[in-house]
């Protein structure tokens, strides 16, 4: 796969082109993502110095979190949304009590499939969602 610009459009690009890849593609992308998030990231996505340090910077636990969650939406083709502050304009200009926050909403919704192969036969769920990965600033 290519690597993408780290904006909303770079990654609605690379899902676009994940989601209509093979699955062993899907595989491989949801392997790597969980073997190493901060890895994949810098392979997947065009990354300032600045933006690797503060992902670096983040708990190993959020960070293993991010991956389960990003994983599984690739596993059920959910939307992934990546609704990140680029006005460089208003973050310079931030008092030096401002942090910069990563936070995600994952929202999921289990359906029984229509699709049964008879009476009694436990039908398949389906899982329907999205995940949107926020970053931005606030004061503290």
């Amino acid at each position: 796969m290519n690597k993408y610009p780290f904006s909303e459009i770079g990654v609605n690009q690379w899902l676009q082109d994940l989601y209509t890849s093979t699955i062993d593609v899907q595989v491989q992308e949801q392997d790597m993502i969980l073997s190493s998030l901060y890895n994949w990231l810098t392979l997947r996505f065009e990354l300032s110095e600045d933006q690797l340090n503060y992902l670096f910077s983040l708990s190993a636990s959020f960070r293993n979190n991010l991956a389960q969650e990003i994983a599984f939406a690739i596993n059920n083709q959910s939307a992934i949304t990546l609704d990140k502050q680029t006005d460089a304009m208003v973050s310079s200009t931030l008092p030096e009590d401002s942090v910069k926050v990563t936070e995600y909403e994952s929202s999921k919704a289990q359906a029984d499939s229509p699709n049964t192969l008879g009476a009694g036969e436990p039908s398949t769920p389906i899982y329907n969602g999205k995940l949107i990965i926020r970053i931005y600033y606030k004061l503290l």
